[in-house]
Formats: structure tokens, sequence, C-alpha cells
């Protein structure tokens, strides 16, 4: 049983027998010692692994969240680059039709350059053939004027045309009296004019012409129109070189009834059909090099 002390407090009575020295228990404190530190080192590593991981899911986080951004940033520039590839495309698609046009509007211009370069010689050739056809009028005015002449531009050249019946009897190649006298006024008139070359000889080159309508002879030496219309033309050739005109320069010709001016559909259109035609040939220098045979 435990005593009271002074204060009268129960004090139990020591397990140490008197006189003896109670021994401080190492063991136990020894124990709670490696036991606090046990779950020290517990609680710590439960703490740094709590951290590690939770550091560790923070940067996957973050590392997936810069991988989000840099997906998001290629697809972003791929996207740009397509659409950058198709803009250089269309680019190059309309530079393409641009060059194809600029090269079919550049033949054009050549086309029409080339076309108006012709058609500046073409005036140029016309004016020269009307400034003619005003001479030869201003040289045969008087017959002109009297209907025994007309001086016309056919075909591209100056031709100076005589009705048949102010010529010729009808049927027959044989001039009448005012026939020849026409003719050989014409020959007079021609002889002494256009160019000449080096030795002074007129070289202009004249194609007489002879034509017909298309009624068929009658009683006539002549088996047709034809051979009717080249009769005429030689002795209407005969005559102007009577008259003075070098043979060289003339070349008869028989059209019979194939180059009418006029259908032959009534007797005022069958005369005018009847006719010598006296055509102005170009001199031989007017055609180009190319047109003038194979180069020896």
């Amino acid at each position: 049983m435990g005593k009271l002390d002074q204060s009268g407090v129960l004090v139990k009575p020591s397990a140490t027998p008197p006189g003896k020295i109670r021994r401080f228990p190492w063991r136990l404190w020894l124990w709670a010692i490696l036991m606090t530190a046990a779950a020290g080192a517990g609680g710590y590593f439960t703490w740094h692994f709590k951290s590690r991981s939770e550091d560790a899911t923070a940067a996957e986080a973050s590392a997936r969240s810069t991988l989000d951004d840099k997906d998001k940033a290629l697809t972003s520039s791929t996207q740009s680059l397509k659409d950058k590839i198709k803009e250089a495309k269309d680019c190059a698609d309309q530079r393409a039709e641009l060059d194809k046009a600029s090269k079919t509007l550049g033949d054009q211009l050549k086309t029409n350059k080339d076309q108006l370069t012709e058609l500046a010689k073409v005036l140029e050739q016309n004016k020269i053939q009307l400034d003619a056809a005003k001479q030869f009028k201003s040289q045969f005015a008087k017959m002109v004027d009297s209907g025994a002449i007309d001086v016309v531009t056919r075909h591209g050249n100056i031709v100076l045309s005589l009705p048949a019946q102010v010529l010729f009897p009808s049927g027959v190649a044989e001039l009448s009296d005012d026939g020849k006298i026409k003719v050989h006024e014409i020959g007079f008139t021609l002889k002494d004019k256009g160019p000449k070359d080096d030795k002074g000889n007129f070289t202009a080159r004249y194609l007489i012409v002879g034509h017909s309508d298309n009624q068929p002879l009658k009683s006539s030496i002549y088996k047709d129109n034809w051979d009717l219309s080249m009769a005429r033309a030689l002795t209407v050739t005969r005559e102007l070189i009577a008259a003075g005109m070098n043979p060289k320069n003339l070349l008869p010709s028989g059209a019979g009834d194939h180059d009418p001016i006029a259908p032959n559909a009534s007797v005022k259109d069958m005369g005018r059909n009847r006719r010598i035609d006296i055509v102005l040939l170009p001199a031989i220098t007017d055609i180009p090099e190319s047109e003038k045979g194979p180069k020896k």
C-alpha cells in the first residue's frame, strides 16, 4: 500500500528495493527514438514522394501544354505554308495566263502592223493608179467626152476600154475608117508615154484584149466569139504598131464572152460587153523578187 505524504498525496511504494540504485531505461528510450525516427523518415519520404509526384505531374502537364502549343503552331504554320503554296501556284497560273495573253497581243499587234504596212502599200499603189488614170483621162479627154473611150481601173490595172461598135462593123474584125482614126490616135498618144530603159526606149507594156457578148455568130468566117475577139485584138494591135508603138510592148489576146462587165440580159448590156480593152500592165520592177521566178 502506499503512504500519504505531507501534503496528503498517496505515494506508491518504489519497486526498487531500498538502498538499490534505479537504472535509466535506455532500451525504451532507444526504441522510442527509433520509432520516432522511423515515423519521421516515413513522413519525410511520403512528403518527398508526394512532392516529386506533384512536380512530375506538373512537369508533364506543362510539357503536354507546350507540346499542344507547338502542335497548334505547327498546324497553323503548315496551313499557312499550304496557303502560300496555293497563292504562289495561283500567281504562277495568272502569270502564265498573262504571258499567254501578252504573246497573243504581241502577235496580234505584229499582224496588225503587217496588215497596216500592206494596206499602206495598197493605198499607195491605188493612189499611183488613180493618178495615172486621171493622167490618162486628161490625155484622152476629147475621146472620153465623146464616148469613144473610157478610162477605168479593173483587176488592179488601168484600162482604156473602147466599145467594139465604135471600131468594127458587126461580126467582122476589120476596123472601120473611123475606128482606124481612133486607134491610131490612141497609139500615137501612148507611144511616147511611160518609163524608159537605159537606151531611151519606152518600156510600158500593154495587153490588147478583145471581148464579145454571149450571142452565137451567124454566117461568119470565125468559128465562135472567142475566135472573133482574138482577131479583133490582133487588128487593133497592128494598128497601134502602125501608129508608132513598139510591138515588143504589145500583147494581143482574146477573151470571148468569158470576161463580161455586165450581164448579157439586155441589148444595152451586150453592147457594153463587146469591147476592146487596152490594159496597162505593171512594170516588171514593180513585182516582188520572189514572184519573178526562180533565182539562178
